[in-house]
């Protein structure tokens, strides 16, 4: 929590409130099972550690083997970070010579690090809050563990189940509107995997899917890199001669399937390298099947249709993520100030003074939020 609070600039309170927000639910929904640490889950990874000096070329065939973003260290320090949309947009996209370019030239420098004791529960939490996709991992004296990513946690902090749970709770709490924030692409009907519809199951819609880039199969990969880096976008659509879907390529493709392979971008057709008929969903689907399939099956992006078969978005797991937590904090936040405003009351009911009523308010407030499930205390007139 401190680790939290501090990349947050967050006070004392802050951090506590950070502690109480989740855990519950997340402990809940996973069997009570307790959290394991980034030391756990990098044990036996392979490293994708590089020095300041390495090509691109080098970089890029370490990162496909391991599927891991690279960690820049020097003299046993940390000094950067490279991942796979570092590559597509700011080496690929620029038709910079793999071969001659030092990676120290397009790396993020000092990226932000943590502990590797830090559980992998806390460090969903630090990626939501400050919008990572990737954490790397050193040891107080610096010295440098791995990395972990946003699947990294999914998958580490329990299986499929447990997160239908945490995005049916998300789902229950979400009060945005129920506008999609997409657009319709009209194309030739593709089928969808589809299951039966439960009775009031909100559909993949209230997920609000990202807008689809799309780009024609004969379109070189320099081309759709290209595209995708002016629209700071990781993963493109890519439709047949009918307007169809044919496949689906992202920043990680590009390098296990292109620089990994010394394949030219300039002449090699994204046809040949895409993901071919790849899984999709319809809007009108269960959005909770939707989100266990990506993570059953490690889809990091997952298409989307209409019921006509328009190709209209595309799911991102780290985005439905982020939302998820997003809502159950502001749920979370909501039953918490309930149960502050009645320890303010059983306060001022006992002559307490303003120290003791603060301390009755942090002993019990969150106790019991946390009791009856963050749920807002109804009101004496209610139960009158």
């Amino acid at each position: 929590v401190k680790q939290m609070a501090s990349l947050q600039g967050a006070g004392g309170n802050q951090a506590a409130a950070l502690q109480a927000l989740l855990g519950p639910l997340l402990s809940q929904a996973f069997g009570g099972q307790s959290s394991p640490t980034l030391r756990t889950i990098l044990a036996g990874k392979p490293s994708t550690i590089v020095s300041p000096r390495t090509t691109l070329q080098e970089t890029g065939m370490m990162m496909a083997e391991a599927r891991k973003a690279a960690l820049v260290v020097e003299s046993g320090r940390l000094v950067g970070i490279f991942g796979f949309k570092d590559m597509m947009s700011r080496a690929i996209a620029k038709e910079l010579p793999l071969d001659l370019t030092p990676v120290s030239t397009v790396m993020t420098p000092n990226p932000e690090a943590v502990s590797p004791d830090t559980t992998v529960m806390e460090a969903l939490q630090i990626m939501h809050d400050n919008k990572f996709l990737t954490l790397p991992v050193c040891e107080s004296n610096g010295s440098v563990i791995g990395i972990v990513d946003v699947m990294d946690c999914v998958y580490a902090s329990g299986g499929a189940e447990g997160w239908r749970s945490i995005f049916s709770s998300a789902m229950e709490c979400d009060d945005v509107t129920e506008t999609a924030s997409v657009h319709s692409y009209r194309s030739a009907s593709v089928r969808s995997v589809k299951k039966p519809q439960k009775d009031n199951a909100r559909p993949v819609s209230k997920l609000r899917p990202k807008k689809p880039i799309l780009q024609n199969e004969a379109e070189t990969v320099l081309a759709v890199t290209q595209m995708l880096a002016s629209k700071r976008g990781d993963a493109a659509i890519i439709t047949d001669e009918r307007g169809g879907l044919a496949g689906i390529i992202t920043d990680t493709d590009v390098t296990r399937r292109v620089v990994a392979k010394q394949l030219p971008a300039s002449s090699t057709r994204v046809s040949d390298v895409m993901t071919a008929n790849p899984s999709c969903v319809s809007m009108s689907d269960p959005a909770t099947d939707a989100l266990v399939t990506m993570v059953e099956n490690r889809f990091r992006h997952l298409p989307v249709t209409d019921d006509s078969g328009a190709i209209v978005g595309v799911l991102d797991i780290a985005k439905c993520l982020n939302d998820a937590i997003s809502k159950l904090e502001k749920s979370q936040e909501k039953g918490s100030s309930a149960a502050e405003d009645a320890v303010k009351q059983m306060a001022s009911l006992q002559g307490a003074g303003g120290n003791q009523a603060a301390a009755l308010q942090a002993l019990l407030g969150p106790l019991l939020s946390q009791a009856f499930g963050g749920q807002s205390s109804p009101t004496l007139r209610t139960i009158l």
